[in-house]
């Protein structure tokens, strides 16, 4: 069940971290270790052993869109919206495909190059001497 638990909480942060892009590093930093200072200590005062009762901290802490709105404005930045979940995916995508071509064009070389070396020139028949013919007399 912790797992789960810290799964959520992961999550949770996690969301808030992305869409902190713009604060500076240290302050994002400091902001996620206090996030999650104050987590923690929910969970040991109040002995958290649900996984529904951990979302119902979380939401009164606010979502990841409220907090990081908060700290932005209290940066003096402004938020960026979060990247499309295509153009996230892109990058590994292009690299999938990229291998996948390279594995295709290797298998082909493999394959002709074993096919050539199989395929030997057919044998000629070995050449005999005609059989003697005796001179009849």
């Amino acid at each position: 069940m912790k797992t789960r638990q810290n799964d959520v909480v992961a999550e949770y942060l996690g969301e808030i971290d992305q869409r902190l892009a713009g604060i500076p590093v240290l302050q994002r930093r400091e902001l996620l270790a206090d996030l999650e200072a104050h987590i923690a200590a929910e969970r040991a005062e109040r002995n958290l052993a649900s996984e529904g009762e951990l979302i119902e901290v979380l939401e009164r802490l606010g979502s990841p869109e409220v907090v990081a709105a908060a700290a932005h404005e209290e940066a003096g930045t402004r938020p960026k919206p979060p990247a499309p979940p295509h153009r996230r995916l892109w990058p590994w995508f292009a690299g999938a495909a990229a291998v996948l071509v390279v594995l295709v064009v290797c298998s082909f070389f493999l394959f002709f190059a074993q096919s050539s070396s199989n395929e030997q020139a057919p044998a000629e028949p070995a050449v005999t001497a005609p059989p003697a013919v005796e001179p009849t007399s």
